[in-house]
């Protein structure tokens, strides 16, 4: 009866096994949105124990378990895991507010992958928008992609990589004005707000980026690093912190007040609702894996050493060219985008921009490592179709369209980078691939 009785801790050690071993490459520990992450759950719970803890979230994490076992993408197991946090916390505490259920979607390295990718355009339009600003001053002026006057912005801070730190730090604010004051916002308010904070977000970014470029500040700098986060608090932190306060008391309803005690009902009921999660939960750890297995009978192209990478990646090379295609199974998942890939070789990017390549739009970029230097261009395609839009392709698979794949190019100078993209667009040798 006494081992009866802790199986509380049984349970949330297994969550806690699933979570750091099967998530382990999924949830980046050490970073910035995790920390802050940690530190906002306990700032922004609240609970209900007049209201019974309901099984919403044992019905949302035997969704989620399905949609991994179905998809097997780790968000879908990371939210299952989250969602079954959250059905035991409710059954000790009560029914959880809001702002931790947006805490933890912020923490997923989705949440961080999407802030990164569907922003990629604004922040191209962000650098266009400092050089419009910087002209004002008299001083003559050329954007080129991410140059501004031949200083390159660095990605990482024309990225909005600051925006899910700003959402995390928006989120303690109001958990904290809410707990200071006794009262709670609404879902909708607490939206209005988020949203608001991801405009001054890029407002940050674009008085960031002037700074930098009008003081011609290095990346990777000291000053660099004091700039972004002057900019983050003056554009950011200040604003939000003044309209958190002004709308939880102006705008929050007064939280009832809490009488008598919250009572576990049927825990018995509850016990076997938590082993049958755990036990999907162990499953889906040991499928995990399944992304990192590695294709097999991948067909030769002409003219090309081929390679089968994990990750549904083909790697094609030959004496003047590397090319990746890095398949993309739904509009719901995240690719192995150049910028993250390349990245984690050691390489840095330069003069990013868009443009027209032999009748193709492509993103290209200078890639550079201490004195060695590639050049790269990357688009989405699926045999049919080529775009560089996010939101075009995953429309379009949405639709019922044909799985996109994005293709990087990458060669040891332009001219030569510009002549594969030409020949790929025209000869399509490896049509068969997408």
């Amino acid at each position: 009866m006494r081992m009866l009785r802790l199986w509380p801790l049984l349970i949330v050690g297994i969550y806690a096994v699933v979570m750091i071993v099967g998530l382990n490459n999924y949830i980046h520990w050490s970073s910035i949105g995790c920390i802050l992450g940690m530190i906002a759950l306990p700032v922004t719970a609240s609970f209900n124990r007049n209201a019974k803890g309901s099984q919403r979230f044992f019905w949302a994490s035997l969704l989620l378990f399905a949609l991994f076992m179905l998809i097997p993408a780790k968000t879908f197991l990371y939210l299952s895991i989250a969602a079954a946090g959250l059905f035991f916390t409710e059954i000790f505490y009560g029914r959880i507010n809001l702002l931790p259920q947006l805490v933890l979607i912020s923490m997923s390295s989705w949440a961080d992958a999407v802030a990164d990718l569907f922003s990629f355009p604004i922040r191209l339009q962000l650098t266009r928008c400092a050089g419009t600003l910087l002209s004002f001053t008299g001083t003559p002026v050329k954007v080129q992609g991410n140059m501004i006057n031949e200083f390159s912005v660095d990605p990482a801070c024309m990225g909005l990589q600051m925006i899910i730190t700003s959402l995390l730090c928006g989120m303690i604010l109001l958990g904290f004005y809410q707990k200071k004051f006794g009262k709670t916002l609404k879902g909708w308010q607490v939206i209005s707000i988020l949203s608001l904070i991801i405009l001054l977000n890029i407002i940050a970014n674009l008085f960031r980026i002037i700074c930098l470029v009008n003081f011609r500040v290095p990346p990777d700098t000291f000053t660099h690093e004091i700039i972004g986060i002057i900019c983050l608090v003056v554009y950011v932190i200040l604003p939000v912190m003044i309209m958190s306060k002004w709308s939880v008391q102006r705008y929050g309803i007064v939280n009832k007040n809490l009488r008598g005690t919250y009572y576990i009902r049927s825990a018995s009921g509850m016990l076997v609702r938590h082993v049958v999660l755990a036990v999907c939960l162990l499953i889906g750890m040991k499928r995990t894996g399944i992304d990192s297995q590695v294709a097999t009978g991948i067909p030769q192209v002409a003219g090309y050493n081929t390679f089968s990478l994990p990750g549904n990646v083909i790697k094609l090379e030959n004496s003047h060219s590397l090319v990746y295609i890095k398949h993309i199974p739904g509009c719901y998942y995240t690719e192995h985008h150049p910028m993250i890939c390349w990245k984690g070789s050691g390489y840095e990017f330069q003069q990013v921009e868009e443009r027209w390549v032999d009748g193709t739009m492509v993103y290209t970029a200078l890639l550079q490592q201490g004195n060695d230097k590639l050049y790269t261009a990357w688009w989405y395609e699926n045999g049919q179709q080529s775009t560089t839009s996010q939101v075009k392709w995953r429309w379009d698979v949405f639709r019922g369209g044909h799985p996109y794949s994005l293709v990087n190019v990458t060669a040891i100078n332009q001219e030569q980078l510009e002549k594969e993209i030409g020949e790929i667009r025209h000869l399509k040798p490896f049509r068969f691939l997408l």
